[in-house]
């Protein structure tokens, strides 16, 4: 009876260690999704911007506002408004 609690712990503690490593990778990629269509969006609108400096000005944003305004119904154009001083931090930061 010993040897089965130890092995139904042992499959509980592998069930659990996969789903968070399952749910933090999900969240990576999803992030990096943002990050890339971010970028792209963000070179499009200015064709001189490197893909470097886009990519490391939308990570900055993403994790400056990201957590932020994740549920809200607030538009890009007022985000950017109110939020001018960080994302122009984040811009002058991955000129650098």
């Amino acid at each position: 009876m010993q040897k089965y609690k130890h092995l139904g712990l042992a499959i509980v503690i592998i069930v659990i260690g996969y789903n968070v490593y399952d749910y933090f990778r999900v969240k990576r990629n999803v992030q990096e999704n943002v990050i890339v269509e971010c970028s792209k969006k963000f070179r499009n609108t200015n064709p001189e911007i490197d893909k470097k400096i886009a990519d490391e000005y939308c990570e900055c944003v993403f994790e400056n506002l990201g957590g932020k305004y994740k549920n809200s119904n607030v538009g890009a154009k007022t985000i950017l408004e109110y939020e001018q001083s960080i994302t122009q931090d984040c811009f002058d930061k991955a000129k650098q």
